[in-house]
């Protein structure tokens, strides 16, 4: 038998038969027992090893209160400009005016006024600080406010209804005092005809018992009617009296009636007009005056010098708001992979204008989502930065207004097994 092993031997190459000839490498002895090894230590490397499900977009970063970009609304000539470049200006602050036909100081001076004054029953307007003003559009409504203004305050003034009333008023006494008058004389009357009708029954039964003539009967009898007469002319005046005192009540009532008509008339008369000639104001104030809505720094952007022509639409100036330590990003994301995005979700933002690998991330985490897309059919997201502009190297970024970058928003932190189990999952399933 060891003679057939070495037969066999003789007959392989001589290479084989060095490697028959001698006793095998370690890493043939415990190769597979290194390759599950490092098998094992690949697998728990990365169950340590992050990698993160990412939607990436773009992201532009300002303040709460953004920039305001003043656009010109009419074609013209700047007539004036009020500011220089970047110069603070605070709210509401008339930045330039576009040449028109009315002189700017004026309409000024009367918005000045109009804004502070508000429609009441004690309204007064200062017209005396008016004089010869050049109003261009806004002077037919102006004069029409100045019209009814008048009416109104002659109306108050003179009371044209008080000479009606104190005619009234006078007229009521009289009555009443003639009232009072008569009703005595009734009294009296009525007394004066209970005693004439004794008196007639004394005359009757004398009369009855033939003491006396017929004809002394019935003058006393005529004397008794003639009373009870006068008492009917009496009751009859007092009742007139009463009926004129009601119709002098009524007309005093329709005097009251029409004279607060015509008070509520003038004064919503004049209420309108105040009110048109404020909206004409306000529409000329925003067709030719460009003015800043927030406190901030003014840049020049399409403007130079006066008497430049500007065109509808064109960007003159951007007013930039105040230094404020509440910045926030503004996503526009696709709807691709929407429903993974969620509010709270870590968002690491890369800066255009600062390179990462210099000077690190910007931290921020998803604050809302809109509900809708939008014309373009994308999601619009606000990102808070909790640690302002301070990077994962912890240098300060210099805050530039509408700073551009990147966005990574991290919807699932998943582990690198998780990634491989989700791969293998996925393989199943087909």
């Amino acid at each position: 038998m060891p003679q057939n092993r070495s037969t066999d031997i003789k007959l392989r190459s001589e290479e084989v038969q060095e490697i028959l000839s001698q006793v095998p490498h370690w890493m043939i002895r415990w190769g597979n027992i290194v390759i599950f090894i490092i098998l094992s230590l690949m697998l728990i490397l990365s169950w340590f090893v992050r990698y993160p499900d990412i939607v990436t977009t773009e992201i532009s970063i300002t303040t709460q209160t953004p920039p305001e970009k003043l656009i010109a609304r009419t074609s013209g000539r700047i007539e004036k400009i009020l500011v220089s470049d970047r110069s603070k200006v605070k709210k509401d602050t008339p930045l330039a005016v576009i040449e028109n036909t009315a002189s700017y100081p004026d309409v000024f001076l009367l918005k000045s006024i109009t804004d502070t004054l508000k429609i009441n029953p004690d309204f007064k307007f200062p017209f005396e600080k008016l004089n010869a003003l050049q109003l261009g559009d806004i002077s037919s409504v102006f004069a029409l406010f100045e019209k009814d203004y008048a009416n109104y305050e002659l109306n108050k003034d003179l009371q044209p209804y008080s000479v009606e009333n104190n005619a009234q008023r006078y007229e009521a006494i009289q009555l009443k005092e003639r009232l009072g008058l008569l009703e005595q004389q009734a009294s009296i009357a009525q007394t004066e005809l209970q005693l004439k009708k004794k008196e007639l029954e004394r005359y009757k039964k004398l009369f009855d018992n033939g003491v006396i003539a017929l004809q002394e009967w019935e003058t006393k009898n005529i004397d008794y009617l003639q009373n009870e007469k006068n008492i009917k002319s009496l009751n009859s005046q007092i009742s007139q009296l009463h009926s004129s005192l009601n119709e002098l009540n009524r007309s005093s009532k329709t005097t009251k009636i029409n004279e607060t008509k015509d008070q509520i008339i003038f004064f919503r008369n004049m209420a309108q007009s105040y009110n048109q000639l404020r909206k004409a104001i306000a529409d000329w104030d925003l067709a030719y005056v460009l003015r800043s809505s927030i406190p901030g720094e003014v840049s020049y952007l399409q403007i130079w010098k006066e008497n430049q022509t500007i065109n509808v639409g064109e960007n003159v100036f951007t007013v930039i708001p105040e230094s404020s330590t509440q910045y926030i990003g503004k996503v526009k994301a696709r709807t691709v992979n929407a429903g993974k995005l969620k509010p709270n979700q870590d968002v690491n933002i890369r800066l255009l204008n600062y390179p990462d690998r210099e000077f690190g991330i910007v931290k921020g985490k998803v604050k809302s989502i809109s509900l809708t897309p939008d014309k373009d059919g994308l999601l619009l997201i606000d990102v808070s930065l909790p640690k302002g502009l301070n990077t994962s190297y912890h240098k300060k970024i210099t805050f530039q207004q509408e700073m551009g970058g990147t966005a990574d928003i991290i919807t699932e932190d998943l582990r690198l097994l998780e990634r491989l189990l989700y791969q293998f999952r996925d393989l199943f399933r087909r």
